[in-house]
């Protein structure tokens, strides 16, 4: 199945090198498409140049006073035609051989040099202006039939004879394009081959950034940034599956001899294997719960607000039995309105674990408290204990570590905790002048 689909990959995709050819050869054949039509287009440029000698060579002497009778008719074998304008542009005559007098154009100022000039292709018929002394202009054309034929078979012997050179000259172009191509993109056949051998074997390997084009060195770079979160999510996970074997292992022994112990004696002991599983059944349910925070780490949030103030009275209320049960007071002091960042159901969560902590491993009166501090919620859970020492704060918020061994906790409350308000967006840390209080802060939401 891989093999099929990288060959159907290959057969789908397209060649970088092959679209960078096709464009620089149609560049190139359009460029001199564009500098043989310019070329042919010279023609009537030529042809006018040579009908501007032959005007003001009729022309010369003749003022607008003189009728245009006075004008030859015919000049190197050809017959001229005349229309005279006035200097503002009204017609003043025109030759009486002529079907209709010629449109008026204004002729270039003598100074006249531009660095840029298109010449379209006339018509059988060309015309020039001629500016007399008292600022009439007298228009002369011809049919120039002889000489737009020389002209034309001039510029295509021209042309094939810049074909033969332009031929050789494309397959060269071609060859240096596939060289400059081959050169370009060789780092990238190398970084290809480093990458296809990046995985669990090599996890630290990325795509060399130095030799590569500027323009696939982003490409490369979020490859690389995506090979980093990936490589920590895989470390994560096998150090997940370890710990998680690890502190399994524990109590299925304990419940395999537990079930050991009742087949000898046919004598089951109910309450401590009820006990067991319920250990072990929360273990499993805490893990679960912290792949899928963990899993939510990497997932963008979705901005969905949660009514902090309600969420966290009925979760006061919820526990207030247990805590009447060990004749703890649970004392809730909490703004009005607050709105926060996060999920209901994970925040609900976390205030649970918070409050069950502080009643297992805390003392005295347990204080629920939450205020509006500028753009952040805080919530703080303290008690009346000792608490944890400084020096010991952070790693309470490692997995499956624990504040005393052999205590019923999984060691999974507080990295539950942590990872559910960092999804959030939040923060989560002990109190350093209070070690018996744990500070919540999550974005308020308005």
């Amino acid at each position: 199945m891989p093999a099929l689909a990288d060959s159907k990959l290959t057969r789908s995709g397209r060649s970088l090198r092959l679209r960078i050819l096709v464009a620089l050869l149609l560049v190139f054949v359009l460029g001199s498409s564009l500098s043989a039509v310019h070329t042919y287009g010279t023609r009537d440029d030529l042809r006018r140049s040579i009908l501007l000698l032959q005007a003001r060579t009729v022309s010369e002497g003749y003022s607008a006073d003189q009728p245009i009778s006075a004008l030859p008719r015919y000049h190197a074998g050809n017959e001229m035609e005349y229309t005279l304008y006035t200097p503002d542009g009204s017609l003043h005559s025109f030759a009486d051989y002529m079907p209709r007098p010629r449109r008026l154009r204004l002729p270039a100022p003598e100074d006249h040099d531009s660095w840029w000039h298109w010449s379209p292709f006339g018509g059988q018929v060309i015309n020039v202006p001629i500016a007399l002394a008292d600022g009439s202009v007298l228009m002369v054309s011809r049919n120039d039939a002889a000489e737009r034929a020389m002209l034309n078979q001039l510029l295509l012997d021209r042309l094939r004879h810049s074909v033969l050179f332009v031929i050789p000259l494309g397959l060269l172009a071609a060859g240096l394009i596939l060289s400059l191509l081959h050169w370009t993109l060789r780092p990238v056949g190398r970084a290809t081959a480093l990458a296809a051998n990046i995985g669990p074997q090599a996890p630290a390997q990325r795509i060399p950034l130095a030799d590569l084009p500027r323009e696939i060195q982003p490409l490369a770079n979020a490859a690389n940034q995506a090979l980093d979160r990936l490589a920590s999510a895989y470390d994560a996970s096998q150090r997940f599956i370890a710990d998680a074997a690890h502190e399994l292992r524990t109590p299925l022994t304990v419940l395999d001899l537990r079930l050991q112990d009742a087949r000898r004696s046919g004598n089951p002991d109910w309450p401590a294997l009820e006990q067991e599983m319920r250990q072990l059944t929360r273990l499993v349910e805490q893990l679960l719960t912290l792949a899928r925070q963990d899993e939510g780490q990497h997932m963008t949030r979705s901005g969905e607000s949660t009514a902090l103030s309600r969420l966290a009275r009925e979760v006061a209320a919820s526990l207030l039995p247990l805590f009447e049960e060990q004749q703890r007071t649970l004392e809730v002091v909490i703004e009005d309105g607050l709105q926060c960042q996060g999920q209901a159901e994970e925040l609900r969560q976390a205030l649970i674990n918070l409050l069950e902590n502080a009643l297992l491993h805390g003392q005295g009166k347990v204080r629920l408290q939450a205020r509006r501090d500028g753009q952040s919620v805080e919530v703080s859970i303290s008690d009346e204990g000792q608490g944890v020492p400084l020096a010991h704060q952070e790693a309470m918020f490692e997995r499956f570590r624990k504040g005393r061994q052999g205590s019923s906790g999984t060691g999974l409350g507080l990295p539950i905790v942590r990872r559910v308000i960092e999804n959030a967006g939040g923060s989560v840390s002990f109190d350093a002048a209070l070690p018996s209080t744990l500070r919540l802060s999550l974005p308020a939401a308005d």
